[in-house]
């Protein structure tokens, strides 16, 4: 059955993105051999992808055409107005944990959570995430979005996988006990 993956990178101190939504601290991060840390490979087993209205519109802002033609993504956002700009793209604004069912019927890859902060901690306080893929970034920014915000639930994990790289980025793979 495929699985809810959170797949993201974090900072040091558990920041997915600056105040501001930014990811500057990411993409200027020195990679000379310009590694994907399994990113490719992740995408392979992806059937879905589902992200909050900020993340989707951080995205947009990149100004780049829409990375994720072909894969059905879902935007969560409580305003049923939100306007979505990307082809395969659909809004949701209802239960998510009904979407995650469906999704895990229908499709024969794993479903991507992207974030942000508040729907990973949504998904987590909802035990809709099966699988944790964090690529810790070796950055302190002191302040920013949090990896897990708003009171998450406590739960346990268990670590699967860790692989490093000679650029001091590490991957983490926990799954759900």
């Amino acid at each position: 059955m495929p699985k809810v993956v959170l797949f993201t990178a974090t900072t040091l101190d558990g920041f997915i993105a600056r105040p501001d939504g930014n990811l500057d601290w990411l993409i200027e991060f020195p990679n000379p051999d310009n590694l994907d840390y399994g990113y490719s490979d992740f995408m392979l087993g992806v059937g879905s992808i589902i992200m909050g209205k900020n993340t989707y519109n951080e995205i947009l802002s990149f100004g780049f055409d829409w990375p994720y033609k072909g894969i059905e993504s879902y935007v969560a956002a409580s305003d049923p107005k939100f306007e979505i700009k990307s082809p395969d793209t659909f809004l949701v604004n209802g239960s998510l944990a009904n979407l995650v069912e469906r999704l895990k019927q229908e499709k024969g890859k794993d479903i991507w959570l992207v974030g942000g902060g508040k729907l990973i901690t949504s998904f987590l306080n909802h035990h809709l995430i099966d699988r944790m893929v964090l690529t810790i970034i070796p950055t302190i920014i002191g302040d920013g979005i949090r990896l897990f915000p708003d009171k998450p639930k406590e739960t346990s994990w268990a670590l699967t996988e860790c692989t490093s790289f000679k650029t001091g980025i590490v991957n983490l793979i926990y799954d759900k006990i």
